[in-house]
């Protein structure tokens, strides 16, 4: 049901030309490939391909309902981007449209079918709409490389897997989403860390291995900004039942701040969290070794074999501590001021831009030397550390990256920067259909984003066993150096698990 008053032509500049696109014109194309005489004049300048591709782009279905586009499109963050977004649909008087695209999102949604592009151009509550053409065709770019190109990537990284295993492909003895046999107790030591105030928790899952006098090997995980050390509780669990102390350390000191900073109502946080965050890893490792010499149950902990997990700005963390170090001249070429607030399909460029100007320049080494294995979920990477902040690490590393991540997309901050790791043991494990938050246990509204559920994706509980399996076998093999370990971290093993709609494509070597 189109609004009461709804647009009825595009216009944008071309040099000194004002070409007009109208809106029923695009109706009838996207219904049926119709091109009337109005819209032949555009069209005429369009390969056919371009022009298969607006069709299938206007009639793009966004699967979300009223409720959840009326709380996204008004929480804070929601609002930000669509001010962003409003330099590029602006008013019949050329200004910021971010008032009228609210509107005609919410419209469009109301008949829970959900939103298509067209829909939202219907119910435009302006009978012009006014593009800046020139912000319009740098996000077409972006949106072929985020998404259109996405299908085909992971196909061919589908492939490649399947040429690596047929030269290693022996089977798997157990299935490693499956809990272990141990049973293990949890405790909350403290740590202090200088560059943050008071007494900081952290949990510990430590095993009962018994009479056992065998080394305990450690896995520390880091949480996002949207989370709490309660968050990867499962992953904790699942791990600590197969032999591993688990640690985990509570990260949020600046959680309002990144709240506040996302909304664009505040400074960015303190960029010394971008420094606490990897400390507080080591100053838990210090406060084990200081737990071992008087408690029996930690001297058997094997505090110079550590693993890491971290997701998203928790899988900056950890890449720190694992080695990678900040990129200041990569960040100074692509966050020149005057592009800070342009329109981006990339969110996390937000953060990662934003910080710039607060840590430039500071000499900042944040490894951890007991660190022997580091694996990074939905990491920030493209810009905080570059080819050159990722070619430092040298232990073996694992990016998993999710093709419906629209937080921080998966092809410009961890399949391409995948590309730039030198270490000899590095996997890339790209999970079609999970979403930024697949992974996520619990509320998010523990953390720092009130985030609408429908950014949760399909099902987490079946994406779960994926992140177990895969967690335990990477760290069987490059903590316990078990060489069959690795059998699982290959297609044909990885397909075993099935659990639609998601599927797993990993690889090892990828070609530029």
């Amino acid at each position: 049901m189109p609004a009461t008053v709804a647009a009825e032509r595009i216009q944008f500049f071309v040099g000194p030309f004002q070409p007009t696109i109208w809106v029923n014109d695009l109706e009838a194309f996207a219904k049926d490939g119709t091109v009337t005489d109005r819209f032949r004049l555009f069209a005429q300048n369009l390969s056919p391909e371009q022009l298969q591709e607006l069709r299938e782009f206007l009639n793009l279905n966004l699967d979300v309902d009223l409720i959840t586009m009326s709380q996204t499109t008004y929480w804070q963050v929601g609002e930000r981007f669509l001010d962003r977004m409003g330099q590029v649909i602006q008013t019949d008087g050329f200004l910021n449209g971010s008032r009228a695209l609210r509107a005609a999102l919410i419209f469009s949604a109301q008949d829970g079918n959900g939103v298509t592009p067209l829909e939202v151009l219907q119910n435009f509550p302006l009978k012009t709409i006014q593009l800046d053409f020139v912000l319009m065709r740098q996000l077409i770019l972006e949106n072929r490389r985020f998404f259109v190109g996405r299908d085909q990537i992971v196909a061919e990284l589908r492939a490649t897997g399947d040429r690596e295993a047929a030269q290693f492909f022996p089977a798997v003895r157990a299935n490693p989403s499956e809990p272990g046999n141990l049973q293990w107790q949890q405790e909350t030591l403290t740590l202090q860390n200088p560059l943050r105030s008071g007494d900081i928790p952290f949990d510990v899952y430590l095993p009962q291995t018994g009479s056992s006098e065998a080394k305990i090997p450690i896995v520390v995980l880091s949480h996002g900004v949207a989370s709490s050390r309660n968050t990867f509780a499962y992953l904790a669990k699942h791990l600590a039942s197969h032999g591993y102390a688990v640690v985990v350390p509570q990260h949020d000191d600046d959680s309002r701040k990144y709240e506040q900073f996302l909304a664009g109502v505040d400074r960015p946080p303190n960029p010394i969290t971008l420094v606490s965050r990897p400390r507080d890893i080591s100053l838990a490792l210090d406060e084990l070794e200081r737990q071992a010499k008087t408690r029996q149950d930690y001297a058997k902990l094997d505090l110079n074999n550590v693993g890491l997990i971290g997701h998203s700005l928790g899988g900056f963390t950890v890449l720190a501590a694992a080695g990678a170090e900040f990129n200041f001249e990569k960040l100074q070429k692509n966050c020149p001021l005057e592009n800070r607030d342009r329109p981006s399909l990339n969110p996390s460029l937000l953060v990662q831009c934003d910080l710039l100007d607060l840590f430039a320049g500071a000499p900042f080494k944040l490894r951890d030397e007991r660190i022997r294995a580091v694996m990074a979920i939905n990491p920030l990477t493209s810009l905080f550390f570059g080819e050159a902040g990722l070619g430092q690490i040298t232990i073996p590393t694992l990016f998993v990256a999710a093709t419906a991540d629209t937080i921080v997309p998966a092809i410009p901050e961890q399949i391409e920067p995948y590309r730039w790791l030198k270490t000899d043991y590095r996997y890339l494990v790209v999970a079609e259909n999970v979403t930024h938050f697949s992974f996520v246990e619990g509320s998010l509204e523990e953390g720092a984003l009130p985030l609408p559920s429908s950014l949760l994706g399909p099902d987490p509980q079946k994406a779960r066993p994926y992140l177990k399996a895969v967690s335990l076998s990477f760290f069987n093999r490059h903590l316990l150096l078990q060489s069959d370990a690795e059998a699982f971290l290959t297609q044909p093993n990885l397909d075993l698990l099935g659990t639609k709609p998601f599927r797993l494509a990993i690889v090892r070597n990828l070609a530029p």
